[in-house]
């Protein structure tokens, strides 16, 4: 038997990768984009058209493990944990060919020449990975005509990303699929360094415009913060120095009443004069049996008469009348905290 040649066939699109199928057979290889991602095609056809291979399904979406946190775009992204190839394949071909006449799936077994040749070409590159690899032989009808296939499939995991492939050759008419020529198509397959040199560059020159625009995101983010807390600052003091000005002026007007209420009026009582403003207050107290209590800080608060001794809370004016000594224990057991009120002094 004459010994099998083979012609290797070029990425007919960006010249990004190329692979090996056998020698007259025609084929179509290339690379597709799917927004910032790239995808490989590969279908080549024996010259009686008996037999095919078709290599990577661009439809595969990129997969996300769900704790990644990523936001995905959808039929480019997908969310999902990672499943092992033994897994993944029956449930890939079901999806795929489960509607054609006849389908049936054979057992479905390791690929271990396909684990290693997945973790030689990751160290190549400087990743490490986590691949597994398993195969199946399945059959259809396809326009009346019986059609064995083998396909072989590998998920690899890059910690929160994982990626899904297929490889599969389908023989016509009766013949069995032959594995050697899948093999040897998928491990012939190679990357450009040259374009991956360019690919690497895009993405770095990607990556510097990310941070650039990030930064200056931020920048905008951080000055518009600043300004509006500084228009809010410059608002307080505003609104400060004008309650202040209120309370000044509020204190004076006050003050001026006080003083005219005090001074005596001429023909009122004994000796001329008017009462005070104790008196006044006096009166007032005696009437509604009240007592008028000065706060630590100078206010008055008007009291229920009958206390001995009167605690403010100054914050509420809120008091506690008691007679007698008092200590931090009578607050607490009155449910108070004792820290919140000052002794008074009862004005007479």
């Amino acid at each position: 038997m004459a010994e099998q040649q083979w012609q290797r066939l070029v990425d007919s699109v960006e010249g990004a990768f190329s692979l090996e199928v056998p020698a007259g057979w025609q084929g179509d290889v290339r690379t597709l984009r799917v927004g910032q991602l790239t995808r490989r095609a590969v279908r080549a056809v024996s010259p009686d058209g008996s037999v095919r291979l078709s290599l990577h399904d661009p439809d595969l979406p990129a997969f996300y493990e769900p704790s990644s946190g990523m936001f995905v775009t959808p039929g480019v992204h997908q969310l999902m944990p990672f499943v092992p190839a033994e897994t993944f394949l029956p449930q890939y071909l079901q999806q795929r060919f489960g509607a054609a006449p006849g389908f049936t799936i054979g057992a479905v077994v390791d690929e271990p020449d396909l684990v290693r040749d997945t973790v030689q070409r990751a160290a190549e590159r400087g990743f490490q990975v986590r691949p597994t690899a398993a195969s199946a032989e399945f059959s259809f009808t396809d326009q009346g005509r019986p059609v064995a296939a083998l396909m072989m499939c590998s998920t690899t995991s890059f910690g929160p990303t994982w990626a899904a492939d297929v490889f599969a050759v389908f023989a016509v008419g009766g013949s069995r699929p032959d594995r050697a020529l899948l093999l040897h198509a998928l491990l012939s397959e190679r990357t450009n360094a040259q374009w991956q040199a360019g690919e690497n560059q895009l993405f770095a020159n990607q990556q510097a415009i990310n941070a650039q625009q990030s930064q200056q995101w931020m920048n905008v983010m951080t000055q518009g913060h600043n300004q509006r807390m500084g228009d809010i600052a410059a608002a307080g003091m505003a609104n400060t120095a004008m309650h202040n000005d209120r309370m000044a002026m509020g204190q004076a007007a006050t003050d001026a009443y006080l003083d005219r209420l005090n001074q005596p009026v001429a023909g009122f009582g004994d000796g001329g004069g008017a009462p005070g403003l104790d008196q006044q207050h006096q009166s007032i107290n005696a009437i509604r049996e009240e007592e008028t209590v000065r706060t630590a800080s100078g206010d008055d608060v008007q009291v229920e008469a009958g206390a001995d001794r009167y605690f403010v809370d100054e914050r509420n004016r809120t008091w506690v009348g008691a007679q007698g000594n008092v200590q931090a224990n009578d607050f607490t057991a009155a449910g108070l905290n004792p820290d919140d009120y000052q002794e008074g002094q009862i004005r007479r």
